[in-house]
């Protein structure tokens, strides 16, 4: 099974304090426990989901015409 993961830009008074990092290691952890072998992020952000282990996989088109990189991780 696979976990598609969703994550919202942040106000730039809470950066700096790992929320990002705390958020994917929570569902990476949830995706394990439940027993999903991957989790994806669809982001237009780059630098950030590779710092914890994710390998850009493709690059979509979304639903409001930009381009997202599909990232993925194994559990």
């Amino acid at each position: 099974m696979d976990l598609s993961l969703y994550l919202f830009p942040q106000s730039s008074r809470f950066r700096g304090n790992r929320i990002s990092r705390q958020l994917i290691e929570c569902a990476a952890d949830y995706a394990k426990e439940a027993g999903f072998t991957r989790v994806y992020i669809p982001s237009g952000i780059t630098g950030l989901y590779e710092k914890y282990g994710f390998q850009k996989i493709d690059v979509l088109m979304n639903y409001g015409g930009d381009t997202d990189n599909i990232f993925m991780r194994n559990c």
